[in-house]
């Protein structure tokens, strides 16, 4: 039994290093198809799911890293990326940003800045999807006419935790943190810790700030 379990993580460990292999040229080509603006120093462990609109954008920045898929980073409830832009919406990731099995849904404008870290299953939405009117949105067919949409922002440096939502019209400072599992619907300022559903403010960053090895 003993050499049956070797063999099979052995299996594993290649399957996994075989994995990452084609994981890079699949994306490259996606991106390719997507009109991705983008650095060919990507790491990507899985293949992501990818949605521009013509008259969409989307660019990343250097050193982006995603892990996207049930096999890679797993953390429970992973799944792949999904990066979707509809018409007219700008999707930009800045440099160093590294997430895992998250769904950026952009309508409007999502700008991720710099050194920015989004942990698993974390999702950011720029838009309602559906109208707030009960006639628009019980109509047949649905009425989408004057859905809400906002520009989601995140500073460089921030820190958000798994399993988090980010809804419309959201701004999060520099180097602020989002607990895991929180839905944040108001701006958070720089340099802060926030947590829950709704987020909350829990203290400022200044202690992680100032931590010695």
């Amino acid at each position: 039994m003993q050499l049956i379990r070797k063999f099979y993580r052995l299996l594993r460990v290649i399957y996994y290093k075989m994995a990452r292999l084609y994981s890079w040229p699949v994306t490259w080509f996606k991106f390719h198809l997507n009109g991705v603006k983008f650095h060919s120093d990507f790491i990507g462990f899985g293949i992501p799911i990818l949605d521009v609109n013509l008259k969409g954008s989307f660019t990343i920045g250097k050193k982006f890293l995603f892990n996207s898929g049930k096999y890679h980073a797993m953390g429970g409830r992973q799944q792949q990326c999904y990066f979707v832009v509809a018409k007219g919406g700008q999707l930009i990731i800045g440099n160093n940003v590294r997430v895992t099995s998250v769904a950026l849904i952009c309508h409007n404008k999502i700008s991720v800045g710099n050194n920015v870290m989004i942990g698993i299953n974390t999702v950011i939405y720029d838009t309602d999807f559906h109208s707030l009117n009960p006639q628009m949105r019980n109509s047949i067919p649905e009425r989408v006419v004057g859905v809400k949409s906002k520009p989601v922002i995140i500073h460089d440096g921030a820190f958000i935790g798994g399993h988090t939502t980010i809804l419309k019209g959201v701004t999060i400072g520099k180097n602020s943190i989002v607990g895991a599992g929180s839905v944040v619907f108001h701006d958070i300022p720089a340099e802060q810790v926030w947590a829950g559903n709704p987020a909350q403010y829990v203290r400022d960053t200044y202690s992680y700030n100032h931590v010695t090895a």
